[in-house]
């Protein structure tokens, strides 16, 4: 037996010593989906990867430990096929990754995945990878139809760890990092940000600001109150903040019962430098978590077993004054740095009638506490009834998830002082605000409650040359969110109406004589959302599988030791279409008050509002998915996933195609939007054959994704450019940039916008239409066209690539993306904007002498409305390679133990 004694793990975002001890050592895991005893996780229940024939890739906990981080997202980059992870906040506690399943299908926001744990819905943050057995992403119609309406935009299957038939195994470990900000933006100082805004007013023709004295001043700092030069970023931020994780779990069993139980705590600091404490005033972000878990596995008699999964978290978050805490970025990102100084002469704080003190606001407005407790559990009763038929057995079971959450927020204001000097050079000061002391300013809290009951009828039976599996099953949920909040002076509270849904699904799964497979699922759901007549939906699906390598014109083919054909197709739905709930129903809203007769009091009435919709329904979604497995020489495993889909019944309005003559002004929604998505996924795995001393494996995924809008009611375009059917989802439109302009005489013969001096060195524009849908010499909304690609990447890959010789290992995590577009909007590229800073980025101005090279326009003093247009002068591509983890260990062996 050998214990990992410890390991050096570096990441994108930690750099972080981890010591434990494990009951095995570190080894290079198969992670092959088509070995011939290889158990998949599918939704209630469980398959042999070779009879699989839906589209699914699972990412398994053991790999995800090795990568340190605070949320599961921040584990998943580049590691399953399908799956594009984009990166969240970065304040400790909200800093959880972005999941997308096979790019997006429908409009607005309605494409989150479904997020299902052991069984029922919950949420993927509040897990740790110590309890994760698995994670899966459902993607085609034959492993989501049994989710019915809320499986269109696919399913994260989790599940946690259980106990086995072995002796009591403790494992601990502890994980102890550092966060850092990586690839802050850079401003220049004062001395070259007075430099420049002096060449800024020069371009727009006015005088100088900042004198040779002045500049001489900011380069020796011979007078920092009134010349001053403040690194804001040095100012606020100190350079990491620390993370730790600690994880002790339990686990064992024998053939009555079985467990696993884990605690585990996580801390993360903010990168705010420490002025205060947290129970008075907080300058700093801090978060905690508890998570706890016990899965028990019990056999009560020879046909009756239960199962009790317990589990939840305990979530502390302080964080400075919610006023501020959200901004202190913005604004230390925008204050220049001759600004004002940190502090005035008489030791108040400074700040001027632009900017507030960002280094006061930390340290003296207050601090925000927030609070939440999350309960997960679930029991569940078996009986076994093959006394009436071989391999039938029947469950019941009851789930109860539980969130809470408060918040308070404790305020306070201070007196801050602008400096200026007198006419007579002496130091004047004008008070901004005053000081107050520390109070409550409010108190919030909110509840989730779901309880669902699910009925499951199991069979399962092989005899001869048939393989029959069959699930029936029963689901209902009722869901209810609470808020309310209560104010220093007023009290409200909102009791929301109950979530509610009822489904049946069942699935049938037949393979004969180990060659040939087929499926058919679907559900039968229903929400409380729509119309008596429109509340039930049927999602049908179907799969067809043919293991080719088991045809006797390929068995024992030493090259092609697997292959497999698999196919699908079904109809899924998306029940989050947006809008507001109960569509259906007619609303009439109060209108403004009006005076009538003599009385001094309003008198309020209502009026027609939006107009029911009592036809709104289900979004659905026609999945085709064609695929193969195969694995060539017994170490070369490769799958590809080609795959299409149909979204219809997007809710929409048709606001934008109906005339006001007509009176309309709150039209209807309808189910008319379509949106249609395809693409490919491509993995390659290569395990090395087992050696004594070294072994290693090299994984590998590519998906790539590409969506179109196919009607979604858009008004008639003259500008044809801007007609958005046919493009792809969130694609941005605005002007097309040609240059800079280089010349006057230039200037004088191009279009420009109305009413704005345009001079050399600014952005030329490309004049597409006008009114009348042709050229006409100005620059405006008309000319705006599709610039640029969307967020979201086209194309991911994914590399996890490791080798282990003797007591050594190594694991590295690659991500890369491609086909999306990052856009410039701060004053990192927009020097002066808003009285801002000057960025770095500056040095590509256009000047005279860099008239040819220069990649921005030139300095304006101003926010220039020509310049700062949406165009695609400001965007740039996306495309990234990075290495999201690296894993460096060495097992001591068992004898030094």
């Amino acid at each position: 037996m050998k214990f990992k004694y410890f390991k050096i793990v570096l990441s994108a975002s930690f750099i972080v010593l981890a010591i434990g001890s494990f009951a095995t050592a570190q080894t290079v895991k198969d992670t092959s989906v088509i070995k011939e005893a290889k158990i998949i996780n599918i939704p209630f229940g469980k398959q042999l990867a070779k009879h699989l024939t839906s589209s699914i890739s699972t990412a398994y906990g053991s790999d995800l430990q090795k990568t340190f981080t605070t949320t599961i997202g921040n584990t998943l980059y580049g590691r399953i096929a399908g799956l594009t992870v984009t990166q969240g906040g970065n304040e400790p506690g909200i800093n959880s990754a972005g999941l997308n399943g096979r790019g997006n299908n429908t409009f607005g926001t309605g494409n989150d995945l479904l997020v299902i744990i052991d069984g029922y819905p919950g949420d993927l943050t509040q897990l740790v990878v110590d309890e994760i057995d698995q994670i899966s992403l459902l993607k085609d119609a034959s492993a989501t139809a049994i989710y019915g309406g809320r499986g269109a935009n696919g399913v994260i299957l989790v599940t946690t760890k259980r106990g086995t038939i072995s002796p009591l195994k403790i494992n601990f470990s502890t994980q102890q990092g550092i966060s850092q900000a990586i690839a802050l933006p850079k401003y220049f100082d004062s001395y070259n940000y007075a430099t420049l805004y002096n060449e800024a007013l020069a371009n727009d023709g006015l005088a100088p600001k900042y004198t040779a004295a002045d500049l001489t001043a900011y380069q020796d700092g011979s007078d920092p109150y009134f010349h001053p030069n403040v690194n804001w970023y040095d100012a606020v931020l100190k350079p990491s903040a620390t993370v730790a994780n600690y994880n002790i779990n339990f686990k064992g069993g024998n053939s009555t019962a079985k467990y696993f139980v884990l605690l585990n705590a996580i801390t993360s600091g903010g990168l705010y430098k420490n002025f205060g404490d947290f129970d008075e005033e907080s300058s700093n972000s801090k978060y905690t978590r508890y998570n706890f878990r016990t899965n028990i596995d019990v056999n009560l008699t020879k046909r009756l077993s239960a199962n009790l999964l317990f589990g939840g978290t305990i979530e502390d978050k302080a964080n400075p004054s919610s006023l501020y805490s959200g901004g202190t970025f913005d604004l230390i990102s925008k204050i220049p740095p001759n600004a004002f100084p940190i502090y005035n002469p008489d030791g108040t704080f400074s700040r001027n009638s632009t900017y507030s003190n960002p280094y006061a606001n930390l340290l003296k407005t207050g601090y925000a506490t927030s609070n939440g407790r999350t309960l997960q559990s679930s029991f569940k009763l078996n009986y076994d009834l093959s006394f009436i038929t071989e391999g039938l057995s029947v469950s019941a079971a009851a789930s109860l998830n539980n969130y809470f959450a408060s918040g308070s927020n404790f305020t306070k204001t201070l007196l801050t002082r602008i400096l200026s000097k007198g006419i007579l050079g002496d130091t004047v000061y004008n008070n901004n605000g005053q000081t107050t002391s520390l109070s409550q300013a409010s108190i919030n809290y909110g509840q989730y409650r779901n309880f669902a009951i699910q009925a499951f009828v199991n069979y399962h039976r092989v005899f001869g040359k048939h393989n029959i599996t069959a699930l029936g099953m029963f689901n209902s949920d009722n869901s209810t969110v609470d808020k309310s909040s209560i104010y220093t002076t007023t009290s409200s509270a909102n009791l929301s109406l109950p979530y509610k849904s009822n489904a049946g699904a069942a699935r049938l799964t037949y393979v004969y004589n180990d060659k040939y497979i087929a499926e058919v699922s679907g559900s039968y759901m229903g929400t409380e959302n729509f119309a008596p007549g429109k509340r039930y939906g049927l999602f049908p699906a179907a799969s067809l599988g043919w293991i080719v390598s088991n045809e006797s014109f390929l068995k024992n083919n030493k090259a092609l030791s697997f292959f497999k054909l698999r196919g699908s197709y079904g109809i899924v739905g998306n029940v989050d279409i947006g809008g507001t709930r109960f569509l259906y129903e007619q609303l009439y809203p109060y209108t403004a008050a009006y005076y009538l007769g003599t009385s001094a009091s309003p008198a309020f009435s209502i009026a027609e509002g939006r107009r029911a919709s009592p036809d709104a329904t289900w979004e659905k979604e026609n999945k085709l998915n064609i695929g193969f497995d195969a694995t060539l020489f017994k170490n070369w495993d490769i799958s590809l996933d080609v795959f299409n889909q149909d979204r219809s019944n997007i809710l929409v309005t048709a606001n934008a195609t109906t005339p006001a003559y007509l009176g309309f002004t709150d039209i209807p929604y309808q189910n008319l939007g379509k949106v249609n998505n395809k693409g490919f996924e491509f993995v390659l795995r290569y395990h090395s054959t087992d050696k004594k001393s070294f072994k290693y494996f090299v994984e590998a995924n590519v998906f790539y994704a590409k969506n179109k809008r196919v009607f979604d009611a858009q008004p008639i375009q003259i500008n044809q450019a801007l007609i958005t059917q046919g493009s792809r989802l969130g694609q941005p439109y605005g002007l097309k940039a040609l240059g800079l302009f280089q010349t006057d005489a230039d200037v004088v013969a191009s279009a420009k916008p109305i009413g704005i001096k345009v001079r050399t060195g600014d952005v030329k524009y490309e004049d597409i239409g006008g009114p009348l849908g042709v050229p006409d010499g100005i620059i405006d909304a008309n000319d705006n066209q599709p610039i640029g690609n969307t967020g979201l990447p086209e194309l991911t890959v994914g590399l996890h690539t490791g080798l282990q010789y003797k007591g050594f290992d190594l694991d590295l995590v690659f991500q890369a993306v491609s086909g999306n577009t990052v856009y410039f909007g701060s004053n990192q590229f927009r020097p002066f904007q808003g009285f801002g800073q000057v960025g770095v980025s500056a040095v590509d101005r256009w000047t005279p002498a860099t008239s040819t090279t220069a990649v921005f326009p030139r300095l304006s003093s101003t926010d220039n409305l020509n310049n700062y247009r949406f165009s695609s002068l400001w965007q740039r591509d996306g495309s990234f390679v990075k290495l999201r983890s690296a894993e460096i260990g060495y097992s001591l062996p068992a004898k030094l133990i």
